[in-house]
């Protein structure tokens, strides 16, 4: 789903590697979710795993808050016949490895530093794909990102957007250690013989004289810097050079120039900004919609 990453999808970071447990449960119980309900055990216990260094515990309340979001995403999952298969864990899984370049000891390795067993963290990722498949399954269609949007968010945060402007030219090339004949031709040229006559007898751009010198469109920056200047400063019709470079001497017909309303960096940048704005749309539509599973579910804490 775009990019609605797992990291992000999962607000309630406590998915849990302990099972929420039902009412057969003797402990104290801290909440009851619908027909579920949170222990004093589980409490602590997911306190422990996920935040082991008291001092970066959050208030208890908060912890209790995600994991009762939890199991409202599991029951509604539930309820919609949202299931993962053991081959979808074994894929994730096996992308973790992968993305962290991990072999078999290295992972249980990193897993025993976090207080994890194989098989606990295969149910952390059991949940987390459970409830990015079940976001999937609520937010399809409901989220969108306009071009009008993504050009607001550049303009914001980037700079005004300016027009991007294309040179289409054509071209003779003679050689470095030929600039008399170079001047010749460049008169020629500006004293209104055919260019495309003159470039298929003289330029050694044997590529382009073939088509009378048509060399393509250019954008800002294609261009060496000596071509480029020149390009800039010349109108649509008129010949300029010649002009040095490292290729040898150029004379430069403008043949037309083009502009477009996006600048190359606006064009670099868009997917990543359509990639911010859908996440945020996206962020806000999964706490709206717990919010509205909250007012709908039975809910009872008791610290």
């Amino acid at each position: 789903m775009n990019s609605l990453s797992i990291n992000l999808l999962i607000i309630f970071l406590f998915i849990s590697s302990i099972k929420i447990s039902n009412a057969e449960v003797v402990d104290r119980v801290i909440a009851v979710v619908n027909e579920d309900v949170i222990t004093k055990t589980e409490l602590e216990d997911a306190t422990e795993i996920f935040f082991p260094d008291p001092k970066d515990r959050p208030q208890k309340e908060v912890i209790i808050t995600q994991l009762i979001e939890q199991i409202l995403l599991e029951q509604e999952a539930k309820k919609n016949g949202i299931t993962i298969s053991e081959a979808e864990v074994d894929r994730g899984v096996e992308l973790v490895k992968n993305q962290f370049n991990l072999n078999e000891q290295d992972f249980n390795e990193v897993l025993k530093k976090q207080n994890l067993t194989p098989e606990l963290f295969r149910e952390q990722w059991r949940t987390q794909m459970l409830g990015n498949k079940l976001i999937k399954s609520k937010l399809q269609g409901q989220v969108a990102v306009t071009e009008d949007e993504i050009r607001k968010y550049y303009e914001e945060n980037y700079g005004k957007i300016e027009p991007r402007e294309e040179v289409h030219i054509a071209h003779i090339l003679i050689p470095s250690d030929q600039e008399e004949k170079a001047i010749e031709v460049a008169n020629m040229a500006k004293s209104g013989e055919d260019f495309e006559s003159l470039a298929k007898e003289h330029s050694i751009d044997t590529i382009s004289a073939e088509k009378g010198g048509e060399l393509g469109y250019f954008k800002k920056g294609d261009l060496v810097e000596p071509l480029e200047n020149a390009t800039q400063n010349t109108e649509i019709g008129e010949i300029v050079g010649p002009i040095n470079s490292p290729s040898g001497f150029h004379i430069i017909k403008i043949l037309d120039k083009t502009e477009s309303g996006e600048d190359i960096k606006y064009i670099e940048n868009r997917n990543s900004i359509r990639e911010v704005i859908y996440e945020k749309k996206a962020t806000d539509a999964l706490k709206n919609w717990l919010e509205e599973m909250k007012s709908q579910a039975y809910i009872e804490v008791k610290y």
